[in-house]
């Protein structure tokens, strides 16, 4: 292709330089004084034979031929110089100009080494004219070396540059062709367009199949077409204010469809065709920053209710403390929980829980003001961030306010539900972080909880030390079995009648190392709260029975020993297994053991009486401990496999003095017997209160009266005075 345009370039020049010398050859021939023997008319002629060829030759189809071709011009064109030199008296110098010129054009149009084949035939040229007009003299002869060599020399270089010239050419031909083609070929949407008219200069296949535009509507259109109208001023902004070579910004663009997309957009400034171009390379981020903001918005929310979550309400609550720095007004916390919302869950299951959950939090956020923050901080519990707050007393209104929405019904699947819920309230203190007052709120509903539910308490500085306490006391309770520090103490259970010893019941005590001895009430209901009742229930259990089990080999004492099992020990699925290895390890017989549940433990419970019931088939005994403080029917009684009822130290503790309460107990006695139950009346702390029940038909009975809790060795002591033989029963 080069070698063509060539060979077109140097027809065509070389009919330019015929016509140029022919018409100056025939303006100067009238007009410059012409030396003697100088032919004008030869002159005419070869002027006229020079425009003739050089029309001849801008006629011909050098499009059709290679530069080569071009060489056949050259001997005509030195021997039209050697006519010239002839008819104007054969002085080489007068046409030296005229080889310079064709020298010229050799180099201009043809590779180096083109005017050096040339010297020969130029050299002929030159000095043929001179020898045919006798001018051979040697200053003519010699005028060749003068003019020719420089002639060579002249095409030479041009042609070297004219080499250099094209090779960069050629090059830079080569890189706009490559990065043409890996601009219209990329696979990411790539545009160039005009800054100063915002007119789209080109565009690539990418960019017309992601934008739906075809190319030639690109072409028609302004780059402020495609971005939203809003989007425009600043958008030109930008572009006017983008002075550096490169820039990526996130945009908004429009599709031909009418969709808005998302765009990340890498300019490049540039020069295309002349003209200040940007050119730009797009990627489309629409999908990626929906991901990125939901996942933004599920770090921060709660799932279910769509509320902030633990997270972002912290977050919410320790800028409103730095605002607060500012203002000096307080911020306040209120936390609410559902009062029995396990039962909502239990007995209609959890998606009428979780729709229960969704309404709360819609009502909660509708109660408050625009510029508080309700969050979800878990379970049934939530939060309410309440900036620029009024006093404690104003703040409780507030909350109680928030209770009473909640108490209105809900109407979920077709069911009408009511609830309580109980409050916590706090007011920030200059020292309070959000976690202080996350948990001095809760502490506060966690006290309202206490307290009979349904209501609202404030937080007081109280609260947290007896937290803090117990926070300390669970620690070392965890710590204490690993310490061996419990320790079993055994009340003994009389027989009224004979005075002998029925058997203990086992109690634990703990060993603190600060606190000393601490009694069941200090710490069994931690325990039950944090399941290390479990663990200790079992220790006690395992305690006891080795207890019973050395009476008998030590000093043949057969009698009961009765342990207390807890509400969470009985809906552990390891108790069956555990009392059976106790049983097997201790050697114990099973008729000597009593396990003694609560009352308030088996009521609506069928699980636990089947357990009972599994419990009983391995021969030991079981008891109702605290008797008459629950709701229990004799119906009800019935049906569980009980052996021994325990007379509450409530009803035994008036009995010597009260009708009503002799009645009660007297009641207890007779359903007892009507019942096949023994029982055992606890509590008993003076000789009134013992000759009372023994009037009444009690059998057993335990108390300070008789003996209070004592420690393992104690009841070596207690047990060897009794006489050798069986008092298990006194039926």
């Amino acid at each position: 292709m080069n070698d063509v345009l060539n060979g077109r370039f140097g027809g065509r020049l070389s009919a330019v330089l015929y016509l140029l010398c022919g018409s100056l050859v025939a303006v100067a021939v009238p007009i410059v004084p012409a030396r003697p023997g100088t032919n004008e008319a030869g002159l005419l002629a070869t002027a006229a034979t020079a425009l003739a060829s050089g029309a001849v030759i801008w006629k011909l189809p050098w499009e059709r031929w290679s530069r080569a071709s071009s060489l056949w011009i050259v001997p005509p064109t030195f021997t039209l110089i050697a006519f010239y030199n002839s008819f104007s008296d054969a002085d080489g110098y007068r046409y030296a100009p005229f080889f310079f010129v064709s020298f010229a054009w050799v180099g201009l149009v043809h590779p180096r080494g083109t005017s050096a084949k040339m010297l020969p035939l130029a050299a002929v040229a030159y000095l043929v004219p001179l020898a045919v007009a006798g001018n051979s003299n040697a200053v003519a002869v010699w005028s060749a070396v003068y003019v020719l060599p420089p002639c060579v020399l002249l095409g030479e270089a041009i042609a070297w540059v004219s080499d250099r010239l094209s090779s960069a050419q050629h090059s830079l031909r080569a890189r706009e062709a490559s990065f043409r083609q890996l601009f219209l070929d990329n696979p990411q949407p790539m545009w160039v367009f005009d800054v100063h008219g915002h007119h789209f200069l080109e565009v690539n296949e990418a960019a017309v199949a992601h934008y739906g535009y075809s190319r030639e509507e690109f072409l028609a259109m302004l780059i402020t077409d495609i971005r939203p109208p809003d989007d425009v001023p600043a958008f030109v902004d930008a572009i006017a204010a983008a002075l550096a070579l490169m820039h990526t910004r996130s945009s908004r663009h429009l599709l031909k469809d009418g969709r808005t997309v998302e765009v990340d957009v890498t300019a490049h400034r540039l020069m295309f065709e002349g003209r200040a171009a940007m050119l730009s390379a797009l990627q489309d981020v629409t999908e990626r920053n929906a991901l990125e903001r939901e996942l933004r918005h599920r770090a921060f929310h709660d799932s279910l209710t769509e509320l902030a979550n633990r997270s972002l309400f912290a977050n919410r609550l320790e800028h409103a403390r730095a605002r607060q720095a500012r203002t000096d007004l307080p911020v306040a916390v209120i936390v609410l929980d559902i009062d029995a919302f396990k039962t909502v869950n239990d007995s209609l299951g959890h998606s009428i829980g979780d729709s229960l959950l969704i309404a709360a939090g819609e009502r909660l956020r509708e109660a408050v003001r625009p510029g508080d923050t309700v969050a979800r901080l878990g379970g049934d519990e939530f939060a309410i961030l309440i900036e620029h707050a009024p006093g404690i007393d104003q703040l409780t209104q507030h909350a109680e306010r928030l209770l009473a929405c909640l108490n209105e019904p809900f109407e979920l699947a077709g069911k009408t539900l009511v609830i309580t819920a109980s409050a916590g309230v706090t007011l920030s203190t200059p020292h309070d972080g959000p976690d202080d007052l996350i948990r001095n709120a809760d502490m506060a509903m966690y006290l309202a909880k206490r307290e009979g539910k349904a209501c609202v308490r404030q937080f007081r500085p109280a609260l947290h030390h007896a937290a803090l306490e117990r926070l300390e006391l669970e620690a070392d309770l965890r710590r204490a079995l690993q310490r061996g520090e419990f320790i079993v103490h055994y009340q003994p259970m009389m027989e009224l009648t004979s005075g002998r010893v029925a058997g203990f019941e086992a109690l634990v005590r703990w060993e603190h190392p600060r606190r000393g001895l601490l009694g069941p009430p200090e710490f069994i209901g931690l325990a039950e709260e944090t399941g290390i009742i479990v663990e200790l229930g079992r220790w006690v259990l395992t305690e006891a029975c080795a207890q019973a089990q050395r009476w008998q080999e030590r000093h043949g004492f057969d009698g009961l020993v009765s342990v207390n099992l807890s509400a969470r020990q009985l809906r552990d699925p390891g108790l069956l297994g555990d009392v059976i290895a106790t049983l097997r390890n201790s050697r114990l017989d099973p008729h000597r053991l009593t396990l003694e549940i609560t009352e308030t433990v088996l009521m609506d419970d069928d699980a636990a009486v089947d357990r009972l019931e599994e419990l009983k088939a391995l021969g030991l005994r079981l008891a109702i401990d605290d008797f008459g403080t629950g709701y229990s029917s004799l119906n009800y009684l019935r049906r569980l496999p009980i052996d021994i009822v325990k007379i509450d130290k409530l009803f035994v503790d008036e009995v010597a003095t009260d009708r009503e309460s002799v009645g009660l107990v007297s009641a207890i006695l007779g359903m007892a017997r009507a019942l096949n139950l023994e029982t055992v009346a606890e509590g008993v702390e003076n000789a009134g209160q013992a000759e009372r029940l023994k009037e009444l038909g009690a059998a057993l009975v335990q108390g300070f009266y008789f003996a209070k809790p004592m420690p393992a060795g104690a009841t070596e002591l207690f047990v060897a005075a009794e006489p050798k033989q069986t008092t298990t029963s006194v039926r």
